[in-house]
């Protein structure tokens, strides 16, 4: 299935396609017509390469690109001089390539050393300074293009993913949370298990959200773009703790719900009354949320204080405890992350 072209993000990956683009003609062009280099076409080749989703990524594989060539230029020479242009010398030359990406200043490069330690070699050019000085100036033109275009062409921010995704983790919390509220009065056999396992699944989204959260940080590295937000990654940061926060407790009500096994609808009607009215509240608050919304946090104390002074029966304390409990600390949450803090687009 095709993506759709106006999603956000479809829109970056074509960004980042037609950047590698430009950088591949940018490097031929400098390095064939300009410089006339003989091993021009290794120019748009490593410049293809050199494009990556982030600034920071695109500096670091181009320098370990660079890095690659030279010790594969590197290993054909000595291989050659050891055992000649030989069949023995190329395979050599291409396992101390493979072995060398092991290596942690050139890992995932190693099929580059073998690659150009083959081509060195096929090309009976391993003695040839003239030419070895030649493919590593074509080299060091590809990662400079890459570089200079990812850079300064729309250089990749990634913010507003991550802003998304935490806006629609607060909305999965937030609609799960009414459901709770919407059932529990409405329902005997209320489904407990459905409730722990839609958690989850917003546990999932929340990961989704830190890889996000750690790109939108790695993307701002060495970047010339700047977004005028007050939002940064470590707000993003503080915002994905609280929720993790908000999840956990949300599945603890749910799991206190299900080991009363029905109990609820004995449950006395001012605790049942006040503490779904508590509970719906925060839900609406996190799928709609609104900037002068009362925190739930007073009703709750309120309903704790009110609770001490009446005749309740004891084989429900240990729920309500525990229900409240959970909710103050969602409550809490709601409140931090709905804030003047709040992520949404």
């Amino acid at each position: 299935m095709i993506p759709p072209l106006g999603s956000h993000g479809t829109r970056g990956e074509l960004m980042q396609i037609v950047k590698a683009v430009v950088a591949g003609v940018l490097a031929w062009l400098v390095a064939g017509d300009l410089l006339g280099l003989e091993s021009a076409f290794l120019a748009p080749w490593t410049a293809l390469l050199t494009v990556h989703a982030t600034v920071y990524r695109s500096l670091t594989r181009g320098s370990q690109v660079v890095g690659a060539t030279v010790l594969g230029v590197l290993v054909s020479y000595l291989v050659v001089e050891l055992a000649g242009y030989s069949a023995l010398a190329l395979g050599v030359a291409m396992l101390v390539g493979m072995l060398a990406g092991l290596l942690r200043p050139i890992r995932n490069e190693g099929s580059t050393v073998a690659t150009t330690a083959l081509f060195v070699i096929t090309a009976g050019q391993a003695e040839q300074a003239p030419m070895l000085v030649d493919r590593l100036s074509a080299t060091g033109i590809g990662v400079a293009a890459g570089l200079v275009v990812n850079a300064l062409l729309l250089a990749p921010l990634n913010d507003l993913s991550a802003r998304r995704q935490i806006d629609s983790v607060c909305r999965r919390l937030g609609t799960l949370i009414t459901k709770m509220a919407d059932e529990l009065p409405a329902r005997e056999d209320v489904d407990a298990q459905g409730w722990i396992q839609q958690s989850r699944e917003t546990d999932a989204a929340l990961g989704r959200a830190w890889e996000l959260v750690r790109h939108t940080r790695e993307a701002r590295f060495a970047n010339p773009r700047r977004m005028p937000e007050d939002l940064g990654p470590s707000d993003y940061e503080a915002l994905l703790l609280r929720l993790e926060e908000g999840i956990a407790q949300t599945r603890a009500i749910a799991r206190t719900i299900h080991q009363a096994d029905g109990e609820h609808t004995g449950w006395s009607e001012q605790f049942s009354r006040r503490w779904l009215h508590a509970l719906a509240a925060l839900g609406d608050q996190l799928d709609h949320p609104r900037e002068q919304a009362p925190s739930q946090r007073p009703e709750l104390e309120s309903l704790v204080s009110d609770l001490s002074s009446t005749d309740l029966s004891r084989d429900h304390w240990l729920a309500y405890g525990s229900l409240i409990d959970s909710t103050l600390h969602i409550s809490d949450v709601v409140d931090d992350i709905t804030g003047p803090r709040r992520v949404s687009v």
